[in-house]
């Protein structure tokens, strides 16, 4: 457990100090200064380190889950106090004798908590701040992987754009060369009507995209948690650089590594501990009492005491449902585990298909598809120039040239998106409130002091 402590704090610092200094190694974009807490513009473009940084102070779900773990922390601290001793005033025998009794005086009441019952619950609180802390972690990742996914979605958007930019200035090209060439009677008025057209689903599909860069950046500021900032131009590159990620590296580290693996592991050791402690409930407490007052009986007049010392017998109750309660949850964590790992499996198997299927598309249109593409759509132009070739041929050339561009752009997503889950131990939803430490249905989630 010890071991698993120190981890997960290593883990944590260098999570932390990795999104406040460091951008990711696969931008080549320089970091720009510290943002201002409340941005609405920036002066230049942000790159992917200074968004997340930004996450880190404005995400509300990042301040959700710090006070889970003071919640936990606050539990722990009340679990292991020391029952407060109760003092008051007693009389006994009043008026026997026409006096004021045979006792007046005052006592003072200690209950003594015994098994170490106050450092075993102070110890299960104390390992469900640690899973809080797991927790916290996990949604930093959550939040992170959001705002990664997003600014890649941007940046794809962005390549999108200058695309249909591109093809639309030429489809506005293309209409002004139909035109001529039917005045030269080369082409026919279906021709010109086809350009038409052309030229018109550029526009509405450039429009698609200045729409789609909208909704990406509206997705981009709100898990940061800055809705007010203007859009503003995103640095870095989207393609993809440095090896491909390996199937049983990426299993190895998301089972060793994954919040999820840590919390239900975690879960265990809780579990362990109430057991313990409800193992120990059934052991009394002793109550000690003791008093000093005056004995006010005629003839007997004289300074008295009196102790009391007394144990709750367990005859009946002795804990018998809560501590098989508590076996049973500690059977379920230890199962819990298993499913966990097994789920994890299944997820990255899905992931990472999703990954070489997007790798695979990727290398394909950088080493085949666009190059011919770009080249038979030169060709046609420059045959088109010696009249070994129809206009038509032109734009068909020209329009699948666009269209694998398009097709490649959607792939490069596809693969950062499949990368950021992959490397981010498949946790999404950053906006999503972080989940407590404490199951709904686990025998802590009801209300009692130990």
């Amino acid at each position: 457990m010890h071991f698993c402590h120190t981890r997960i704090a290593v883990w944590r610092a260098c999570l932390l100090v990795g999104l406040a200094v460091c951008a990711p190694a696969y931008l080549t974009a320089q970091t720009t200064a510290p943002m201002p807490k409340m941005l609405t513009q920036a002066a230049g473009p942000l790159s992917l380190a200074d968004l997340e940084q930004i996450a880190l102070q404005h995400n509300p779900t990042l301040v959700q889950a710090a006070a889970r773990v003071d919640v936990s922390r606050g539990k722990a601290l009340q679990a292991g106090l020391y029952p407060n001793p109760t003092i008051g005033y007693a009389g006994e025998q009043i008026g026997s004798q026409r006096s004021a009794g045979e006792f007046q005086g005052g006592f003072i009441q200690q209950e003594i908590v015994t098994a170490g019952k106050l450092r075993l619950s102070r110890a299960k609180y104390k390992q469900e701040a640690y899973q809080a802390e797991i927790q916290a972690m996990a949604q930093q990742l959550r939040v992170v992987n959001g705002i990664r996914i997003a600014y890649y979605e941007i940046l794809a958007v962005q390549s999108s754009i200058e695309n249909h930019r591109t093809l639309l200035k030429n489809a506005d090209n293309a209409i002004k060369t139909t035109e001529e060439l039917v005045n030269l009677g080369q082409a026919n008025q279906p021709d010109l009507l086809q350009a038409q057209i052309e030229a018109q689903r550029s526009r509405v599909a450039m429009k698609t995209a200045e729409n789609r860069y909208k909704r990406a950046w509206e997705h981009l500021v709100t898990m940061i948690g800055t809705p007010e900032m203007a859009p503003t131009p995103l640095a870095g590159k989207l393609e993809l650089v440095g090896p491909p990620l390996q199937w049983e590296k990426s299993l190895a580290k998301l089972l060793q590594e994954s919040p999820e693996m840590q919390f239900v592991q975690a879960e265990v050791v809780r579990d362990q501990i109430s057991l313990k402690r409800e193992q120990v409930e059934a052991i009394p407490n002793i109550t000690v009492r003791a008093g000093l007052g005056y004995n006010y009986i005629p003839g007997e007049k004289s300074t008295v005491g009196n102790v009391q010392v007394g144990i709750r017998l367990p005859i009946f109750d002795r804990n018998q449902g809560t501590k098989r309660q508590a076996e049973a949850e500690l059977a379920r964590a230890r199962a819990e585990v298993t499913r966990t790992e097994l789920v994890l499996r299944r997820r990255l198997a899905d992931t990472f298909t999703q990954y070489q299927n997007a790798y695979q598309s990727v290398d394909d249109y950088q080493k085949n598809t666009l190059p011919k593409a770009r080249q038979a759509y030169e060709l046609y132009q420059e045959y088109f120039k010696k009249r070994r070739a129809t206009w038509p041929q032109v734009l068909v050339a020209e329009r699948n040239y666009f269209g694998y561009t398009e097709e490649y752009i959607n792939a490069l997503i596809d693969l950062r998106r499949a990368e950021v889950e992959i490397n981010g131990m498949l946790l999404s939803n950053g906006l999503d409130q972080p989940p407590a430490p404490t199951p709904g249905g686990h025998i802590e989630a009801t209300p009692r002091p130990r």
